[in-house]
């Protein structure tokens, strides 16, 4: 897995927020780093939702949130 193209945009990166908890290649720093930037582009797509520019994504910061704490925890 490339860790800078994955920062760049975890979502087209990873199926999922498991699958970059799930990735081997990645230190626990790094998924972390992907984690959280992975909520930041959440965050946006909320606030765009609020502002009636729904986006196309599925809601996953409740999952990205409780991973970035086991995470956390872990290090």
């Amino acid at each position: 897995m490339d860790f800078k193209k994955s920062l760049r945009n975890p979502a087209e990166a990873f199926a999922s927020p498991q699958d970059v908890v799930n990735d081997a290649e990645l230190t626990t720093e790094q998924k972390i780093e992907v984690l959280t930037q992975w909520r930041y582009d959440e965050l946006e797509t909320e606030v765009a939702d609020q502002e009636n520019m729904a986006g196309d994504k599925p809601d996953k910061l409740g999952e990205i949130n409780n991973l970035l704490l086991e995470l956390k925890d872990k290090s």
